[in-house]
């Protein structure tokens, strides 16, 4: 399992609270480990001591009131799960506690996140509980115990229930922790013999350290070196700690020290001899290279040891199941250890430490988590995209970005599936063998958004407002309600600008903060999304996402040029369109240009329309005042023909964006006719320099270019092999980088 696909899945871990426990220090440990991993880790808890060291691994804590079942609590909870979920874009939570378990299952029918649980102890299985608990899409088990009342009581699937361990920190605990400031603070000398019990201090949790403040006398009595420290608080703190109290008054010494919540933990059980007590505390305790009696609420195992480990394995060291622990088996345990000699002791100690670092790392416990989180991403579920774009308005360049995006998502994952908005969405199904929406089906694109995995704006200029406002109102608002169905969105290879207007600016930043990804296709774009101050730091410079075509149909352009009598004559291509900033004389110098090249060069005019009511017109108009012969290609085109055409052709002028990139996957010279900052901008990409701006247009100076390029041709074509080849590779990332966002996003 590769662990990167993950990076920046966000996570949300609930859980009761952040105080001294099993399930807290689990918890904590996990989250420093996820993060480590490139997950992106939220927390929402009532609170406690491990708040800090949240903080400080750079881990969110939202507070909530999750600890208990006051109605007050559970809606305050409620409400503060379900605004963190959907401020922050939470893709998977991750309950440790009934109570949270209850309350985001809840949730998930509303916010459609995934949702999985860790069961830390055995659940009541009363028929009220049975029916208010909630394990998820599927779930963790931390003891063989849990997960057999999981199956059998629960009635979970097998399948969806997996068993971890509890991750111990063995740099955290180990034997060089220095000890010396808790041995200072409790009067502590090395001759003590130092019996450590370290626990919540809840009335069903405190058994322990009951037991061993009523063998106290006797084990002071036997050895009046012997000091008892009980760690920790909860409902049965003060209980505890008056019994202590009255304990140490009979026997006129300070042998039992009760220290309430601590956080140094690691030096507690560095200093102690002998330590009592079960689950994770009792491992770390082992971590420490300490002897471990095992001995709990839920039963008693006595000494730690290569014979009883099976059974302590399987129970997760909380002792169920076991016979019940009594003050006799304790004390007597307790002299064993006391009376053992150091190389005995060393021996178990070893054994202990080995036991964890073999069984119970914190590597274990985060791939078994990641393990889960694969389970429940890969259920068989649909991987879908919805792509946005300037399709089926009869736009051929448009359309054959369209036809870059589906193949090059289908040559990664051939079983995604992808959905089109288009303006003629019959004739784009049919085509492109995509399921399509209406451009204006507001309705069906808001659902299709809830449920797909990713937005795609897929490539050309869509963030601008050269054109008209209203294209960027509407992209800017399909990408608006992506965000708000909580649908990831990529800009594919986008071009952006210009913007003109202040509020067209506003409006484009506003949406593109929101994007996951935005590539692009020149620098220029980059440049742009810089001066209009946006934040978003995943930006990146690719390629059009055009130039993957790279294999000319000779025998599909042969036929065309046949059809238009031009086959075996010397042509050149012309991509022009209609533009309102266009010379009044602009249609006359062309065709005096296209005269020129005929009468000087036997070169014919091809006029070849990219968007047919657009680009029609105008190129009829020219050919109706060139006084020579000239072409123009009614019939439809594919890309691949279009290659053809271009490549068998002398150079080609284009004013069409695409039209440059077809001639320069040809190999073929190109002229750039700029009536967009984007024209300029791929002459550039290319390495050419023969482009001229609409204003200075002249018939003398497009031959000039012409002529040059004419000379150079050769060079010319090894120049745009090269550069084409290298922005093949670019435009080959933006499909990796659409799975990515697909791959950590899948819950």
């Amino acid at each position: 399992m590769n662990n990167n696909s993950y990076e920046g899945t966000k996570v949300l871990m609930a859980l009761m609270g952040m105080e001294i426990g099993g399930a807290e220090t689990h918890v904590l440990e996990l989250c420093k480990s996820l993060k480590k991993q490139g997950l992106d880790v939220y927390v929402m808890s009532n609170g406690g001591v491990y708040e800090a060291d949240l903080v400080a691994a750079g881990i969110k804590h939202f507070k909530a009131p999750l600890h208990n079942k006051k109605l007050r609590n559970l809606v305050a909870s409620y409400l503060g799960l379900k605004r963190l979920i959907k401020d922050e874009g939470i893709q998977l939570v991750h309950a440790h506690a009934r109570i949270p378990a209850f309350l985001c299952g809840r949730l998930q029918k509303k916010l459609h996140f995934t949702f999985v649980t860790t069961a830390h102890a055995m659940f009541n299985n009363a028929f009220a509980y049975r029916i208010l608990t909630n394990f998820g899409d599927a779930s963790l088990a931390v003891a063989e115990d849990i997960q057999k009342n999981l199956t059998e009581n629960y009635r979970m699937s097998s399948e969806k229930v997996f068993l971890t361990v509890n991750g111990i920190n063995t740099d955290t605990f180990g034997a060089e922790v220095d000890c010396g400031q808790v041995l200072r603070e409790f009067n502590l000398e090395p001759h003590h013999k130092k019996i450590v019990n370290i626990s919540r201090m809840d009335k069903d949790m405190s058994d322990a350290a009951h037991k061993l403040i009523e063998i106290a006398p006797e084990v002071y009595a036997k050895n009046p070196n012997s000091r008892i420290i009980i760690v920790g608080s909860g409902n049965d703190y003060e209980v505890i700690r008056s019994k202590a109290a009255a304990a140490n008054a009979s026997m006129g010494a300070q042998c039992i020290l009760v220290t309430g919540t601590r956080t140094d933990i690691p030096q507690f059980l560095t200093a102690a001899d002998i330590f009592v007590g079960v689950s994770r505390s009792a491992l770390e305790a082992m971590a420490c290279g300490k002897p471990v009696i095992l001995a709990g609420g839920q039963g008693y195992q006595g000494i730690f040891d290569q014979n009883n480990f099976a059974a302590a394995k399987a129970n997760n060291f909380t002792c169920r199941g076991q016979f019940e622990a009594n003050t006799e088996n304790l004390k007597h345990d307790i002299f064993t250890l006391l009376d053992a000699s150091k190389d005995k002791l060393a021996e178990l100690g070893e054994f202990g430490r080995k036991m964890v670092l073999e069984n119970y790392s914190i590597e274990k416990m985060t791939q078994d988590t990641l393990k889960l989180y694969t389970a429940v991403r890969k259920c068989p579920r649909p991987i879908n995209a919805l792509i946005s774009g300037y399709y089926g308005s009869n736009n051929h360049g448009d359309d054959a970005l369209l036809r870059a995006i589906t193949e090059d998502l289908r040559k990664i994952n051939p079983d995604i599936k992808i959905t089109a908005i288009s303006k003629r969405p019959k004739e784009t199904q049919e085509i492109y063998e995509v399921d399509t929406l209406h451009r204006f089906n507001f309705l069906k694109i808001r659902k299709a958004l809830k449920r797909t995995n990713l937005l795609v704006m897929g490539g050309g200029s869509l963030i601008q407002d050269l054109t008209s406002t209203r294209s960027l109102a509407y992209y800017t608002f399909v990408m608006n309600q992506a965000h708000k169905k909580r649908a990831k969105i990529m800009l594919y290879a986008n071009g952006i600008g210009p913007l003109i207007s202040e509020k067209s600016k506003r409006r484009a930043v506003a949406s593109l903060e929101k994007a996951d990804n935005i590539t692009l296709r020149d620098d220029q774009s980059r440049e742009i999304l810089h001066e209009l101050g946006l934040q978003n730091d995943s930006v990146m410079v690719t390629a059009d996402a055009a130039f993957g075509f790279r294999q000319p149909d000779y025998e599909g352009g042969r036929t065309l040029l046949e059809g238009i009598q031009l086959s075996g004559k010397k042509y050149f291509c012309v991509s022009i369109r209609s533009w309102r900033t266009l010379k009044d004389d602009f249609i006359t110098e062309m065709a005096v240009f296209c005269d020129f090249m005929v009468e000087k060069y036997g070169m014919y005019p091809l006029f070849i329309p990219m968007q047919p009511s657009n680009d029609a017109e105008i190129s009829t108009k020219i050919l109706e005042k060139v006084k020579q012969i000239g072409y123009f290609l009614e019939e439809e085109f594919t890309i691949e023909e279009m290659l053809a055409i271009a490549k068998s052709s002398e150079f080609l002028v284009g004013m069409r964006l695409h039209s440059i990139i077809y001639g320069a996957n040809a190999g073929t010279p190109v002229i750039g006719l700029v009536y967009d900052p984007k024209v300029a901008a791929m002459m550039d990409i290319l390495g050419q320099k023969y482009y001229l701006n609409l204003e200075e247009i002249s018939s003398m100076m497009l031959v000039g270019m012409a002529e040059q390029v004419m000379q150079r041709r050769d060079e010319i074509t090894k120049e745009l092999e090269c550069a084409t080849a290298k922005l093949a590779q670019k435009a080959a990332e933006n499909a990796v980088i659409a799975h990515n966002i697909i791959d950590r996003n899948l819950f």
